[in-house]
């Protein structure tokens, strides 16, 4: 029980590095001109569109299709709320309050999981817990500001949209112990992604201006956001999480995604990292060994 555990966390650990590469092939998409809207629900749209493909050679026809009422609910509740509308929040605090600043935002959502965890999964708030979700936190804002904070802005509006987009960020491991995290992985991201793309297409309307002509660098670039960051990604999220027992460690563990996102910028854009920047991976890598330790 303990090694099928251990395997569920290695595995939210191999999700948030996968989930570490949106950064990178969200700057190509903006560089080939393509507006955040509309890259959120494509984005989501062709993980959808492969996940089927996957569940119809995998499963040699629709028997991968098909799911328990309560998986379905699961998977409608994570698609409308924690890939939606979590994307809506989330552009809107970039645009009302910039990337920096949004990014603060997102990464309190270690606190909504822990105390939502303690509410209905009557999991323990630990001493280790609490300094692990704390050394994240911080770890996380350094990873992603460097330190600088004098260029950090917050509208009224831009506030309300910050803490929405963490409290929904926060809903993935809560809504997904609900149903989804007993269904097949695959069969998971599928209805997960496809809710999603179903809520966005209305929320977004990509159909009235979708900022751009589709090039053949941009279809290309979609068809690597939507495999790596969003299908298998998820695929290899839900795998974790129908071992796992403590939903709270998930937030910290996925956390990875920032020293991830940090690698390839310093990599593939020539971003620098600076000790500051360090100091916040090496937090973040400490959180996580923290949250494991007993």
């Amino acid at each position: 029980m303990k090694t099928e555990q251990n395997r569920g966390y290695l595995l939210i650990l191999a999700a948030g590095a996968l989930w570490g590469t949106i950064g990178f092939f969200a700057t190509l998409l903006a560089n080939l001109g393509m507006k955040a809207g509309p890259v959120a629900f494509f984005r989501v749209l062709s993980s959808t569109v492969m996940l089927a493909l996957a569940l119809l050679i995998k499963g040699k026809g629709i028997s991968l299709f098909r799911i328990s009422r309560r998986g379905l609910f699961s998977c409608m509740l994570i698609g409308v709320v924690s890939q939606a509308f979590y994307n809506v929040c989330y552009m809107n605090t970039i645009e009302q309050n910039g990337m920096a600043t949004a990014a603060v935002f997102l990464y309190t959502s270690p606190v909504y999981v822990a105390l939502l965890s303690r509410l209905f999964f009557r999991e323990p708030l630990t001493v280790n817990k609490i300094l692990a979700i704390v050394m994240n936190i911080v770890g996380c804002v350094l990873t992603v500001t460097g330190g600088v904070f004098s260029e950090m802005r917050i509208s009224p509006f831009g506030l309300v949209m910050g803490l929405l987009a963490g409290f929904t960020y926060a809903l993935l491991p809560i809504l997904s112990r609900t149903g989804a995290s007993e269904e097949n992985p695959y069969t998971a991201a599928f209805y997960g992604q496809l809710f999603g793309a179903l809520m966005l297409f209305f929320l977004i309307r990509p159909y009235q201006n979708p900022g751009t002509e589709f090039t053949w660098q941009i279809i290309l670039v979609l068809i690597g956001f939507g495999l790596i960051p969003s299908a298998l990604a998820y695929i290899v999220y839900y795998g974790g999480m129908s071992r796992i027992t403590e939903t709270s460690k998930v937030p910290v563990i996925a956390s990875v995604e920032t020293v991830v996102a940090a690698v390839i910028g310093l990599v593939a854009f020539g971003q620098t990292l600076g000790a500051v920047k360090i100091l916040g991976i090496a937090l973040v890598l400490c959180s996580i060994a923290v949250m494991n330790r007993r």
